[in-house]
């Protein structure tokens, strides 16, 4: 007896077969499936670790590395000077939220990007009202 999952399996692979829709698959015969390396994963987690990645998770933090890189190669070949500053703030923006989902520093020191902002936030008094 099938399962409700397995009968629309079932019915979907009938279907592409009919319509002659079914990728070719000759090249994968015979051979084993690639191991997947999750050994810096903890065992427990594994396969919660197995269902994301199947499901088509993508940690956040994954996200916004590859949306770097994206507007860094936009950066690369961008010739007017305001969408330059633009994609320029976009990667301060991108780099500071990942560092801050990633435990790191947000670096407030004389080199980091909020150094200015903060030390006149603090120079300024506040006005009573």
């Amino acid at each position: 007896m099938l399962s409700f999952i397995q009968q629309i399996a079932e019915r979907k692979i009938k279907q592409a077969m009919e319509e002659d829709t079914l990728p070719d698959l000759s090249h994968w015969k015979n051979k084993p499936l690639p191991k997947e390396d999750l050994s810096n994963v903890p065992p427990d987690l594994r396969m919660a670790y197995r269902l994301l990645k199947n499901s088509g998770f993508v940690p956040e933090e994954v996200v916004l590395q590859k949306e770097i890189i994206r507007t860094e190669q936009l950066l690369a070949n961008c010739t007017d000077e305001k969408e330059k500053v633009r994609q320029l703030r976009k990667i301060s923006c991108l780099r500071t939220k990942l560092e801050g989902r990633m435990g790191r520093s947000l670096e407030l020191g004389e080199e980091g990007l909020y150094y200015e902002k903060v030390v006149d936030r603090l120079a300024t008094p506040k006005k009573d009202k």
